[in-house]
């Protein structure tokens, strides 16, 4: 005899509902916003000196795969470190598809993701969370690094302007690198990550997990971060100058301008995605190079270059690497 299927509690719908309106509002304020600074410059971005070159756009489109690949194997070395060793292409398709989960409301379908398609592969649940968690981790403290050296390099451009609106006219030494650096070392230590993750499963009733990792182990895996932000950043310059000859000087800037949208985007909780978050900060970051107007066009043009090679990787995985009976095949 057939159950029938439970609805959902009145209470929980109506949060599900209620958060769903706020991401919306959210994100159409944010577009909103944005939209409305292109239309009121719009002379100025039709006035822009456009200058398209596909073989840059190319080589950029190739770059960012490049280095989305290259995420994918750092994170299968971490689940080999953490005793789950799976193929690359079973890593390339559970990383490309739960890579959608970015783009649901809430920030845990990824991992979500990662967890569930990775178990069908004999991964341990608790080795893919740990996984996924420290691949976030890595990521988000390199970029940290990343955008305060790009800070400090490019004061004149970044950090002055910011210190001048709280009444700091002074300018900063790059010695003080030293203090985010420091923390960041203090962080990585296995005893702290250890501890942390540990206390989370167990709060969550799950088996504490084996941590592998030495200390140099994870700053080797922190510095192989670093090199992803370097990429990135590459890759956006690249995408740039597609569009937009920019000095080879302006690297820098392009890069910690992207590493730091990108991590805010990444961390705000209230928009999936950081759908608008990134573009808008890559805004800020760009209108002293191209002006307001044509800075808004180009984020939101990064979010098409970005979602055109995670589209990509998600449609290798479901034709060319898809499973069948639960085995691996490949056309």
């Amino acid at each position: 005899m057939n159950q029938p299927i439970p609805k959902p509690e009145p209470q929980k719908a109506w949060k599900r509902a209620l958060r769903w309106v706020v991401q919306i509002a959210v994100i159409g304020a944010i577009g909103f916003f944005l939209v409305r600074t292109v239309v009121r410059n719009w002379q100025e971005v039709a006035n822009f000196s456009w200058q398209f070159n596909p073989w840059l756009l190319a080589a950029s489109l190739i770059l960012l795969a490049g280095t989305l690949f290259y995420m994918i194997v750092l994170w299968r070395w971490l689940l080999a470190r953490l005793g789950s060793r799976i193929p690359l292409k079973s890593a390339f398709r559970i990383f490309s598809l739960s890579s959608l989960g970015r783009y649901l409301p809430g920030k845990v379908w990824q991992v979500v993701g990662m967890v569930y398609l990775g178990k069908r592969e004999g991964v341990r649940p608790e080795a893919g969370v740990w996984a996924a968690l420290l691949a976030q981790i890595l990521a988000v403290l390199s970029g940290i690094l990343i955008v305060v050296f790009s800070f400090l390099i490019e004061q004149e451009r970044l950090l002055t302007p910011l210190l001048e609106r709280i009444g700091v006219l002074q300018r900063v030494s790059l010695w003080w690198l030293i203090l985010p650096l420091a923390a960041i070392l203090i962080l990585l230590h296995p005893r702290i990550l250890a501890w942390a993750t540990n206390l989370l499963l167990k709060i969550l009733k799950r088996a504490p997990i084996r941590f592998e990792l030495s200390y140099w182990g994870l700053l080797g895996f922190f510095l192989l971060y670093i090199i992803s932000w370097l990429l990135y950043g590459t890759a956006f310059y690249l995408f740039l100058t597609s569009v937009n000859p920019l000095p080879i000087t302006d690297w820098i800037l392009v890069t910690g301008g992207f590493a730091g949208a990108y991590i805010v985007g990444l961390l705000a909780i209230f928009v999936p995605g950081g759908l608008g978050v990134r573009e808008g900060l890559l805004a800020v970051f760009l209108a002293g190079l191209v002006g307001s107007g044509v800075a808004v066009a180009l984020s939101f043009g990064q979010r098409l270059w970005f979602t055109a090679v995670e589209l990509t990787f998600v449609a290798i995985s479901l034709i060319f690497l898809r499973r069948k009976n639960g085995k691996e095949t490949k056309t």
